[in-house]
């Protein structure tokens, strides 16, 4: 005697295992990008962390620099040749310069070669000087071609050129002009054009090629 098996053709049984199986599927989605989405805020926070701290240790850095640089320009300083703001070395363009003239004089040169010894001593392996050229709003007179910005940048190279003198290695230092538009005053008055014209001189980190990064590693 043969049995038949009996066959399940309820549809509905069907669409329940469908189902369970969509709500299966759904439910492992949902938590994969649950903890996706974790994971993701964790780098994130631990990104944000990183950059603070690494903030952080700059301003660590930049504060321990200027006080070392204080100290060494103390007598440039007291005699009032140079001034320091924001761990930048300020000096008046006409402690340095002739009017209107991009050579230094020969005071120019003593207070170049005052503060020389100071920056040497704060450079880290890592850092390059950056020596800028600023003046005032006034154009330049006598020269329909020869402006502000050539003015500054002359000026600024001429400041490098004392400081490789004094034994600073070429490769770590750079000068830059910006004429009459990085003004630290309103250009409203003599006294404000005064201080307009000026030398800044900073130590900043040195920003190392791909390929350089390619050689440490």
């Amino acid at each position: 005697m043969r049995f038949r098996r009996e066959e399940n053709n309820n549809p509905w049984m069907a669409y329940t295992d469908l189902g369970v199986a969509l709500v299966s599927l759904f439910i492992l989605a949902f938590v994969a990008m649950a903890t996706l989405k974790e994971q993701k805020a964790e780098d994130l926070t631990r990104t944000e962390e990183e950059v603070l701290s690494c903030q952080e240790e700059m301003r660590k850095i930049a504060s321990e620099r200027n006080a070392l640089l204080s100290q060494s320009l103390k007598s440039s300083i007291e005699k009032g040749l140079i001034a320091l703001e924001d761990g930048k070395i300020q000096i008046q363009a006409s402690f340095l310069f002739p009017i209107n003239g991009a050579n230094l004089t020969e005071e120019g040169v003593r207070v170049i070669e005052g503060i020389s010894k100071g920056l040497l001593d704060v450079l880290g392996e890592s850092d390059v000087i950056m020596v800028s050229g600023f003046t005032d709003d006034i154009p330049f007179s006598g020269s329909t071609t020869y402006t502000n910005w050539n003015l500054s940048t002359e000026r600024a190279v001429n400041v490098v050129k004392t400081l490789i003198a004094q034994g600073f290695p070429p490769e770590r230092l750079f000068a830059a002009g910006f004429g009459e538009f990085q003004p630290k005053y309103p250009n409203d008055s003599e006294e404000h054009r005064r201080l307009n014209r000026r030398v800044e001189i900073g130590v900043t980190p040195l920003q190392k090629s791909g390929l350089e990064e390619r050689k440490v590693k």
